[in-house]
């Protein structure tokens, strides 16, 4: 599941220690399976009835000490017990995903960039836990700028959608036809600043976390790259469609951060 829904995280996984490798993959399945909740309902209510299930979910695992034949609640349980999760990111998670499911979303600047710190920053730092690290801001701060850069980088797949994926009073059909509109072009600059100031504040914690926590942060380095090129050229969607890497030069990267240990 992870391997066809998040081919990047499934890498960064894989330079997890063997037997840390499947709470990472049920934790991103977790996310695969909330993330997916609003692109297949067909009206708000029935997305709310499915996340309320998770939310059950949760209070069966962390509450009642049951847990439910699935294929994704029974590994996502092991990793809970096993690694002593704390069940509020997994909330996080659950809560921020229900706004998916509001056509008015997201109101403003900082409704976006709180609904990405609690998507890919609470998924930073329960992997990040799940394998032994103990630093969260720096977590949620690295998990803020991954998730701009992958938000960014879904903006032109969005905006095709007839979504609105943007603040502000933007000519999405100027957008759409590749013109530059100055308020997409400021939003997403502005955007691509913060991610970077929040992975900035990050690295300067990266001495709190433990040498095996780095799986959690592989991808910091090129959602780094690409909200610098998305700052340095802010202004149509063509610009953000940046085409992806080959598998042999994504895995490259990948292998030289673990290697380094660097991002």
């Amino acid at each position: 599941m992870v391997r066809k829904g998040d081919p990047v995280r499934f890498r960064t996984a894989l330079f997890a220690p063997p037997d840390a490798r499947e709470g990472l993959f049920a934790l991103y399945a977790f996310n695969l399976e909330i993330a997916k909740i609003a692109p297949m309902v067909s009206e708000p209510m029935i997305g709310e009835i499915r996340l309320q299930w998770w939310r059950d979910t949760l209070e069966m695992i962390f509450v009642e000490d049951r847990i439910r034949h699935h294929e994704v609640v029974e590994p996502l349980a092991a990793i809970i017990r096993s690694a002593n999760l704390p069940r509020a990111p997994l909330d996080a998670v659950i809560d921020a995903r229900a706004l998916d499911l509001d056509p008015a979303f997201p109101a403003d600047e900082t409704a976006l960039g709180d609904y990405l710190r609690d998507t890919a920053g609470s998924l930073t730092l329960l992997a990040m836990r799940a394998l032994g690290g103990g630093a969260d801001g720096v977590a949620m701060d690295a998990g803020q700028g991954i998730g701009v850069a992958r938000y960014l980088a879904a903006l032109p797949a969005l905006a095709g959608q007839g979504s609105r994926p943007l603040p502000g009073e933007i000519d999405w059909r100027a957008v759409r036809n590749g013109d530059v509109d100055p308020v997409f072009a400021q939003t997403v600059s502005d955007m691509a600043r913060e991610g970077r100031t929040a992975i900035a504040r990050a690295r300067q914690g990266r001495a709190e976390l433990s040498s095996s926590a780095l799986p959690a942060f592989i991808e910091v380095a090129a959602a780094d790259r690409a909200l610098a090129a998305a700052e340095r050229r802010p202004g149509t969607l063509l610009a953000l469609a940046e085409p992806d890497a080959s598998p042999f030069r994504a895995n490259l990267s990948t292998l030289w951060r673990s290697v380094t240990r660097r991002w």
